[in-house]
């Protein structure tokens, strides 16, 4: 293969960049390797364009080891648009340079370019090799290299601890020849621990289960294209759930945002709309009472809006997937994985819907409580509890959302938050925001191997581990190494799990879970002394204050919190409605929404929908009123157009001391109208203007409303004296009558 010159001048600038960030090699190469040319190297943030792509799948055991070979699998690919033959892949080893020791070396390896020399390919055994004779374009073949134990201590004749450079180098052919630069290449991290060193660095494994939630108008969940590609093997719901399952008995920890076995219980079902329906007598909404599942009536998927719900709503429960659609098998697939592995394995519970918490701290400070309390009924089915825990899926945490987790939650915060001025021996260990323990996480870690294979992937991230754990326990010299947690990434690939989990076996760490991280560290500060944690000392950067999610939307958040509360409240206990709308408004508050221009509509239109339902329950009053005196009572018309009963109740005010009372609470039955009294005291003559409004039981308003005016005046005895008046000259004038008729009787006898 022919190099033009301006990459291998580009390649010496890139070597001298790598000679000033990494330790200086010696001037000889091992015995039996031979150097990668230098001047292959590619200027830095420079295109990978290898005509062959190498993978490392397999590298067993992860660590150098003391006796028995070295083995790595792996797959080579042709991304060429030519045919390479007689392809060879080599072993390549960083053996000629001191190892890395610490974590910033090892970041700065993983920032390398690619094709930047960092070691030797070994050439003098050709029993040392894979071999492939022909690939075509596309074309992939597996490949599995054995190093005995002879060539390790041959190549490391003298290792100390840290941490080596490994990688695999092919060497191919096409049609305009063959050349000893590598045509593909993969690297990773080779940590060794010299004999006798003992101590061991507790590790906890986090596994997030988190993603974007988002409701449409009339309840079902929008961009069901992008929920079948998350619930798959690869996605990023089914593979870390597949991933971490893969764990077997191995100590590992589950961040779960709760919204999300709940949203994926709703795909299950069909992704019904959203309903009104009244409870099982186990306390789950009734969903039998729909129609057979039908089309969704929703809009294009790519918005992720759904249409007008039409006026049954709120009386039926339309399946908007087919039962034997491939999202509804997906869905009750991971619900059956996730239903099993969760109530076994330690899980951490996110608050509800994973809301953007330190934007939430400004627009809507009491949003955690709530997050909090609201439970999910899948987890509650599955009988998982687990403990509170609150993480940004990027590691930022500003000290006014630490500040409003207000329960005995573990805070997890990158360690990019702990600078190394404000914090120069490195993230505390057991430190405290009041009563809260606080758990620095390794972002490094989680960002996985050099490259240029997939940098995340199951092999990359076990080195990146091991090689953190290494440099731990150098840093600690004869004292007890850091502890060391680490949130796996959500495009984490399940395909190479069992080799992820198999390989820490043999590795410097003791894997725990996020608890025993907790207690451990407890332990270790009480020793130490001070615990509180300075939140004015954490790294907030400005690009994260902009990242956050606008206040708009949780303004329309709180709003349709406080309307599904309404809602729930006029219908009753016997309903979940209000539980549903709270879990939607929470689910939009997502960090998942940061990027998301219609969040805030989004929010807005589900809250028309309960605006909707609440309309139909109405007030009317008279056109006016007149009383005979200062008190008396009229009536007003409250109408229920739902097909379920409501309580609610009749707030009224006047302009002045008047005092009115309703004959709460009113209940009235589905489709029906009642007529309210309502007694009236007006302290006084003349006309009074009285508003009257419909409320739920704990005094919110619900919409509806409706004004008069009432005439009273003190002519009550005025009245009654005229009347009796008149009564009195009646019953006289009838006497004298009778006197008459008698009088006149006795003469005509006579």
């Amino acid at each position: 293969m022919v190099r033009r010159p301006s990459r291998l001048l580009a390649g010496l600038a890139t070597a001298l960049l790598l000679a000033l960030a990494l330790p200086a090699a010696p001037g000889a190469a091992a015995p039996g390797t031979t150097p990668d040319a230098a001047p292959e190297a590619a200027p830095k943030n420079a295109a990978y364009d290898a005509p062959l792509e190498v993978t490392i799948d397999a590298l067993t055991p992860g660590m150098l080891p003391r006796r028995g070979p070295l083995v790595v699998r792996g797959q080579v690919t042709n991304v060429d648009l030519e045919s390479w033959d007689r392809i060879n892949l080599y072993p390549m080893f960083g053996a000629g340079a001191p190892p890395m020791t610490t974590a910033e070396e090892i970041s700065a390896a993983v920032a390398t370019d690619p094709e930047a020399q960092v070691g030797v390919r070994y050439t003098d055994d050709s029993a040392v090799r894979a071999e492939v004779e022909t690939l075509g374009p596309g074309e992939s073949e597996s490949f599995t290299i054995r190093i005995p134990q002879r060539v390790l201590r041959q190549v490391f004749a003298a290792p100390t601890t840290g941490v080596y450079w490994f990688g695999v180098h092919a060497l191919g052919e096409n049609p305009t020849g063959r050349d000893d630069l590598a045509d593909g290449r993969a690297r990773t991290f080779l940590p060794y621990v010299a004999p006798g060193t003992s101590a061991r660095v507790a590790t906890a494994v986090v596994v997030p289960l988190r993603g974007r939630v988002a409701h449409s108008a009339d309840g079902e969940l929008g961009r069901t294209a992008r929920w079948e590609d998350a619930l798959s093997p690869e996605g990023t719901l089914g593979g870390p759930l597949a991933f971490g399952a893969a764990s077997g008995t191995t100590p590992v920890t589950w961040l779960v945002d709760p919204a999300l076995p709940d949203a994926v219980s709703q795909l299950a079902a069909g992704n019904p709309t959203r309903a009104i329906t009244p409870l099982q007598p186990t306390g789950e909404p009734n969903a039998s009472d729909g129609p057979s599942p039908t089309e969704s009536e929703s809009e294009d998927e790519s918005t992720g809006d759904a249409g007008e719900a039409g006026d049954d709503a709120a009386d039926v429960r339309l399946a908007t997937l087919e039962p034997d659609s491939r999202l509804v098998r997906s869905a009750q697939s991971w619900l059956q994985r996730a239903s099993t592995v969760l109530p076994d394995d330690t899980v951490a519970l996110l608050p509800y819907g994973d809301p953007d918490l330190a934007a939430a701290a400004r627009a809507l400070p009491g949003l955690y409580a709530t997050a909090r309390k609201h439970l999910s009924p899948t987890l509650a089915l599955w009988g998982v509890e687990g403990t509170p825990a609150v993480a940004a899926p990027n590691g930022y945490l500003d000290a006014a959302a630490i500040e409003k987790v207000d329960d005995d939650a573990t805070v997890l915060l990158g360690e990019q938050m702990f600078s190394p001025t404000a914090f120069p021996d490195g993230a505390p260990v057991g430190a405290l925001v009041d009563d809260r323990p606080v758990v620095a996480t390794s972002t490094a870690t989680t960002r996985g191997g050099p490259g240029p294979d997939p940098a995340q992937a199951p092999v990359a991230l076990r080195q990146r581990l091991l090689s953190e754990a290494v440099a731990r326990i150098l840093r600690a010299e004869e004292g007890r190494p850091d502890p060391l947690v680490v949130v796996l990434p959500s495009s984490v690939d399940a395909a190479g799990a069992p080799e992820f989990w198999k390989g820490l076996d043999d590795g410097p760490l003791t894997l725990v879970d996020l608890p025993t991280i907790t207690r451990t560290n407890d332990l270790a500060a009480e020793q130490a002394g001070e615990r509180q944690l300075d939140l004015d000392e954490l790294t907030y950067p400005e690009g994260q204050v902009e990242a956050q999610l606008d206040a708009g939307v949780f303004t329309e958040a709180g709003s349709l919190i406080r309307a599904g509360r309404s809602l729930q409240s006029i219908l009753g206990d016997g309903y979940a409605i209000g539980d549903t709308l709270v879990g939607e408004a929470l689910a939009g508050t997502s960090y998942a929404m940061r990027d998301d221009a219609d969040a805030g509509p989004r929010l807005g239109r589900s809250r028309a929908w309960v605006t909707d339902q609440l309309d139909q329950v109405s007030l009317d009053a008279p056109q006016g009123v007149t009383l005979s005196s200062s008190s008396g009572s009229f009536n007003v018309a409250v109408s229920n157009d739902l097909d379920h009963a409501v309580t609610v109740h009749i707030e009224a005010s006047s302009d002045d001391d008047a005092v009115l009372r309703a004959a709460n609470p009113i209940v009235l039955a589905a489709n029906s109208r009642s007529s309210v009294p309502i007694s009236a005291d007006m302290n006084g003559t003349g006309v009074h203007n009285v508003r009257l409004r419909l409320t739920d039981t704990d005094g919110t308003p619900l919409g509806a409303e409706d004004e008069l005016p009432i005439r009273s005046g003190q002519v009550g005895v005025v009245i009654w004296v005229i009347i009796g008046t008149g009564a009195g000259i009646l019953f006289l004038a009838i006497g004298i009558r009778l006197v008459r008729r008698f009088r006149a009787a006795r003469g005509a006898a006579a």
